[in-house]
């Protein structure tokens, strides 16, 4: 990130966003909030600090048109599912940054609806969030499908039936293409179909 606000990732849409001085204090708040909240967790390979991926969806977000909002979301959105007290540290860690207007709201309404509901399977627990997202702001769309990105390309961090979350990954495409062209996040949607076609074996891949 530069001192403009201006993100970047390699390879990726270049997309400006500009954020106030305030703003970006704000996103590193939420960052330290997020490595608190994660510390001593570790993805799937036992190796990698848990804090890498939700830092890399963050990235993602703004490098896809995110603004401010959904990059806080982005990295606290793993926090109420993985995180002891998670609930608590979200609400707690939002209302520590005093932010402006509903925009603390806005946030909490993003992270929630991307949190799975752990008392369903696992084919209803994508379901429900899927349509929680559909209700919340749009942020919500963009940070799920840069999730489902970031996890795409770091399936060796991955446990579980892989298939079974490439497979999933097809319902997220399918349920949020609308949400996600109404609100110009069609590069990232389709950048994640491209990332979904390397994973899957060819005879599964569609044609051109």
């Amino acid at each position: 990130m530069t001192g403009s606000g201006a993100t970047f990732m390699p390879g990726a849409p270049q997309v400006v966003v500009m954020m106030e001085p305030w703003q970006i204090h704000a996103v590193h708040k939420a960052a330290a909030i997020a490595a608190q909240a994660h510390d001593g967790q570790y993805r799937a390979d036992r190796k990698t600090p848990y804090i890498a991926h939700p830092a890399r969806v963050a990235g993602l977000v703004a490098t896809f048109g995110g603004g401010y909002r959904e990059i806080v979301a982005a990295w606290l959105h793993d926090v109420i599912e993985e995180a002891p007290h998670g609930e608590t540290t979200v609400a707690y860690g939002l209302s520590s940054l005093k932010l402006p207007g509903d925009d603390a709201i806005l946030i909490y309404q993003m992270i929630t609806a991307l949190t799975k509901n752990q008392s369903l399977s696992d084919d209803e627990q994508l379901l429900d969030s899927l349509d929680r997202i559909l209700k919340a702001p749009p942020g919500a769309t963009l940070i799920k499908i840069c999730d489902r990105m970031d996890n795409v390309l770091d399936m060796s961090s991955m446990d579980g039936d892989l298939s079974h979350y490439i497979r999933g990954c097809g319902v997220v495409l399918t349920r949020l293409f609308g949400r996600a062209m109404e609100h110009r996040y069609g590069d990232a949607h389709e950048t994640l179909r491209l990332c979904l076609e390397v994973q899957l074996p060819p005879q599964e891949q569609q044609p051109g």
